[in-house]
């Protein structure tokens, strides 16, 4: 099973929070904000067996409290988005220069569940897949596509890589964040280049590549950013998808994602 590689280094176990002040705008709570006028517009993206990439439509928990979806015995469950539609008044779908993005989350498990990642190595097994033990979640977002970037990894076009971002030291282990039960934690993050990565591995500080500028290509995505989200996957796979080992059952729970 191919699949979309996103290569980043894991730096320790754990979850790293920060609090910034800063403004959030009406538009930006709309959008964002995990309630009962947000909830339609979030999406699961799933892998089907053959390794294609499918959306899923999300399930309401309850009135202004958040969205939810089950993983599954395989591990298919890659991404939890949103998109930040353009318009005429508003060209850039989201500015986000000088904002912090934080995700209240929960997963709900049976006792001793376990959990498992996608592992595109082909090390492990689950169900005729390849999987391995564990798994995290961490924030996400990308920019408008760039024109003439193909929106598939592409090796010979780092710049293209440069427009995915995720959140890099700061993640929390599936398993840890079961064991936090309902009231879950909350991921936190500024928008400042230390803390994230880009699907070619490269921290958003880097100047070691001759080819593309990292500090200016994570601004721009930070200026421009069309979806957002969360992402799941283990080791080096960050957007390979997670699953729970059967016989457990798990339900993952966004209760509120902002920018600010």
């Amino acid at each position: 099973m191919k699949r979309l590689k996103t290569r980043g280094m894991l730096m320790g176990m754990f979850v790293l929070l920060i609090t910034f002040a800063f403004t959030t705008t009406a538009d930006a709570r709309k959008i964002l904000k995990g309630g009962k006028h947000a909830a339609e517009e979030w999406y699961v993206l799933t892998y089907d067996a053959a390794g294609n990439i499918l959306e899923l439509d999300v399930t309401p928990i309850h009135k202004n409290k958040g969205i939810s979806f089950d993983f599954y015995h395989t591990p298919d469950r890659a991404m939890l988005l949103t998109e930040l539609d353009s318009s005429k008044k508003k060209p850039h779908p989201g500015n986000f220069t000088g904002k912090t993005l934080s995700a209240d989350i929960a997963i709900e498990a049976t006792h001793g569940a376990t959990f498992n990642y996608f592992n595109n190595d082909g090390t492990g097994s689950l169900q005729d897949g390849w999987a391995d033990p564990g798994g995290f979640v961490r924030l996400y977002f990308n920019k408008v596509n760039t024109p003439d970037c193909p929106t598939g990894w592409h090796p010979e076009r780092p710049d293209c890589e440069a427009q995915y971002w995720w959140s890099n030291p700061v993640h929390i282990d599936l398993a840890d964040l079961a064991a936090l039960g309902s009231k879950g934690i909350k991921l936190e993050v500024p928008l400042d280049p230390e803390f994230w990565s880009d699907r070619d591995g490269h921290m958003g500080t880097d100047t070691t590549s001759n080819t593309v500028n990292h500090i200016d290509a994570f601004y721009a995505a930070v200026a421009n950013v069309h979806k957002i989200g969360l992402s799941f996957g283990g080791d080096g796979w960050w957007a390979f998808g997670c699953g729970v080992n059967d016989p457990g059952a798990a339900t993952f729970k966004l209760y509120k994602f902002m920018g600010k």
